[in-house]
Formats: structure tokens, sequence, C-alpha cells
């Protein structure tokens, strides 16, 4: 009974060894320890188990390795979108904040996907567009941003029909919307009694904005007025409230 015993503890442990013959380890990271270091040409970033790869050439080289290697142009470029407002502003942009190894300021060139010709970074419309980037330490890097649309309207004029000139930070302007992107326009505003009160050529939202004052930089009562704005080769007439 003994020898048996002892027959069948060898045949499991023959069969064991069988069983893990057969198991593969595949090659792997079995960590994520690792160093970053910069010096006068070069930034290394590095993962312990991977072979080290080169992700950007320019003056500056910088190397990644293993899970750091750069998957996407944001772990490089890093940059702000404004979108285009509405069908046919012609007012989204772009601004390169950071290039890893590049020196600031920027000189940026933006050209429609597939062409040549440089376009206005603050004058674009919806899509996606090539930037080539240099920095002050000559490097150069190139990549794809997109520009999106926050309204699928077609750009028009919307004037609004009060504001609260107060001085508390909230409706002290007269806005009237997408008035930008006409720059060449005239507006006037006229009393009850039909007296223009103030006037303004080349309204933006900005510095050429009615604030409630009139001609003599006066404060105008709380009531209705009326506008004209010439904007386009078109008359715009309708009322406006002071609500202070």
């Amino acid at each position: 009974m003994k020898n048996i015993s002892n027959i069948s503890v060898l045949l499991l442990l023959f069969a064991s060894t069988l069983a893990f013959g057969q198991v593969t380890i595949s090659r792997e990271v079995i960590g994520s320890t690792g160093s970053y270091a910069t010096g006068t040409t070069m930034t290394l970033s590095s993962t312990v188990g991977e072979t080290v790869v080169q992700s950007l050439f320019s003056t500056s080289i910088i190397l990644t390795q293993g899970f750091q290697q750069s998957l996407t142009n944001d772990s490089i470029v890093t940059y702000e979108v404004i979108n285009e407002s509405c069908n046919g502003a012609n007012n989204g942009s772009i601004f390169i904040d950071d290039v890893l190894g590049c020196v600031g300021p920027y000189t940026i060139s933006v050209m429609a996907l597939n062409t040549t010709t440089i376009l206005d970074e603050s004058a674009l419309v919806t899509g996606s567009y090539t930037v080539e980037i240099t920095g002050a330490n000559d490097c150069t890097y190139s990549t794809t941003i997109a520009v999106g649309l926050d309204s699928e309207d077609d750009c028009t004029l919307k004037f609004f029909s009060g504001f609260t000139p107060n001085g508390d930070g909230r409706n002290d302007q007269w806005i009237i919307e997408n008035i930008e992107l006409f720059p060449e326009n005239s507006v006037q505003i006229f009393n009850r009694w039909g007296n223009e009160v103030w006037s303004g050529k080349n309204y933006n939202n900005t510095d050429v904005v009615w604030v409630g004052l009139n001609k003599s930089g006066g404060d105008m009562n709380d009531a209705t007025y009326f506008y004209v704005a010439e904007v386009g080769g078109q008359t715009y007439k309708g009322w406006v409230e002071i609500t202070r």
C-alpha cells in the first residue's frame, strides 16, 4: 500500500510539471518606475522595460520611452481653440501655449489640410488645419488642430431690447450681437421726441459701445429710446430700454 501511495505522489508531481511547462509568459512591463531628465539639447523621459524611441526631432531632441511614448499631439503641444461663433463668422482662432522642447515665443503657420496657403490664425472657419510651429530656439513641429462651430445658425445681427447701466458689471452696455462681423457701420440713438442723444461709427461692443450716456457724457434717464443702425448697406430700426 505504501508503494502505491508513493507512485501516486510521483504521478501527480509529473503531471504538475507538464502543466507548468505549457505556460508561456509574454514580454511585459512589470513596473512604472523611470526617470525624467533635461539637458542642454535633450529631454529624456523613460519607463523601465521598453526601448527608447525618438518621438520629436528638432534642435532640442525629445526622447520618450515605454508607457510615456507620445500617442497624440496633445502630449507635445498645448493649445487653445476659440470656435467659430456662427456660420460665416470667420472668427475661429488657434493659440499655441507651449510646445515640449521648444522655447517661446512661437511663430505659427496655419493652413487648411492639404494646402499651402497660410491663413490668419484669428480668422478661421470651422474645420481642421495643419499648424506648423517654430520656436525661438529654431525647433519645429507640425500638428493638426480642429476648429469647431458654436452655433449652426447663420450669423445675423441681434439687437438687445434693454440694458442696465448701473455699474454692477452686468448688462452695463447695449450689446448688438455679431456687430463686430460688420466693422463698417453707424449707430444712432434717439429719445422719444426724435432728438439724437448718442451716435457711434464702427460699433463693436467694446471700445465703441453705448453705455447709457448722452453726447456730453451724462447719464441718460430710465426710459425707452430708439435706434437706427446702418450695417452692410441695410437699415435696422427698433427700440431699447434703459433700466438702472
